[in-house]
């Protein structure tokens, strides 16, 4: 018994030993370095995949809506009518949103971004609150990332063009 078990854990070394030298030896073939980490191209956007771009995305109120048509995307974010709507909040959204659509894709060349609050009866229009487009920019890096962005509503308010309803300037929260 003790021979046994010392033969099977000297053929098990062996074994692993051998096993350990396949990849030295198919890497001295190769005159290249293989990057572990390659930058992911840039997704085609369709109807097939419009999912998968929001996967990345985390918003702070709910999406309700997305639409592709036409290389521009359209996104609605709902408010329901009890909930307190902070405009900073939204701002952060949408430029994550616009930021994250134009970075993962190369095809979205403009962005809609709708806050529309939810209607009270269930049957009933929604209100639109605010409206935001922004257009794919020529060199992202023109956009500070989401994280450098000190005061949202300043930077959205001056860089793209924003309607806000006045019903909405009424009880949005300072």
């Amino acid at each position: 018994m003790p021979r046994r078990l010392l033969a099977a854990i000297a053929f098990s070394t062996v074994l692993a030993f051998l096993l350990s030298l396949i990849p030295t030896v198919g890497s001295l073939s190769q005159k290249e370095d293989v990057p572990a980490f390659q930058a992911a191209k840039p997704i085609v956007l369709g109807e097939h995949n419009l999912v998968d771009l929001f996967t990345f995305m985390q918003t702070h109120y709910n999406i309700k809506r997305v639409k592709w048509e036409n290389r521009t995307l359209f996104v609605d974010i709902v408010v329901r009518p009890t909930e307190e709507a902070d405009l900073s909040v939204l701002y952060r959204d949408f430029y994550t949103v616009a930021y994250d659509a134009f970075r993962y894709t190369q095809n979205v060349h403009s962005l809609f971004f709708r806050v529309v609050e939810e209607a009270k009866e269930t049957r009933g229009n929604s209100t639109l609150l605010v409206a935001i487009e922004a257009k794919r920019p020529s060199d992202l890096k023109q956009w500070p990332a989401p994280e450098q962005v000190d005061n949202y509503s300043r930077y959205i308010e001056k860089t793209f063009p924003v309607r806000i309803e006045p019903y909405f300037r009424e009880r949005v929260s300072p």
